[in-house]
């Protein structure tokens, strides 16, 4: 069972260590890097076109609209980052100096669970079911046929 794992791992590993880095040193290296680079984009924009003209002979939607857009630049990037981030940790700061907790059934009067069925009995009724029925029905008529 180990030699499998072990051969499993391993073989991932040697993968990963048999794909040669790319770092030109001298200009011819540049400029074949260069020239890969350019071929698959080449490729890629020609493989767009032919969607295109596709589409365009079907009648059919196009896949790759022109767009009219501004792209977004790295300075507004960052900028609507930032502001995102700074919205996000002024909640958390506002949330640590309230010092309340948060979740669960936090702020109900009854404490929750079983005691949340009599809610109508106020406090000033407190033990009036252990009163015998008939002080019940002097003190309230309607509570004494609740509790």
């Amino acid at each position: 069972m180990k030699s499998y794992i072990k051969k499993l791992l391993t073989g991932v590993g040697q993968a990963i260590n048999k794909t040669k880095t790319n770092v030109p040193k001298t200009k011819i290296q540049k400029a074949t890097r260069d020239l890969k680079i350019s071929t698959q984009k080449l490729k890629g924009s020609t493989a767009k076109l032919k969607q295109t003209a596709f589409e365009m002979k079907n009648d059919m939607p196009l896949t790759f609209k022109k767009s009219t857009k501004k792209s977004e630049s790295n300075k507004e990037a960052y900028k609507r980052i930032q502001k995102d981030n700074t919205k996000v940790i002024k909640g958390m700061i506002d949330k640590a100096v309230e010092n309340k907790a948060d979740g669960g059934r936090i702020g109900r009067k009854m404490g929750g669970g079983s005691d949340m069925q009599n809610t109508n009995v106020k406090k000033k009724y407190k033990g009036f079911s252990k009163l015998p029925e008939t002080v019940q029905i002097k003190i309230n008529k309607k509570l004494a046929k609740k509790v």
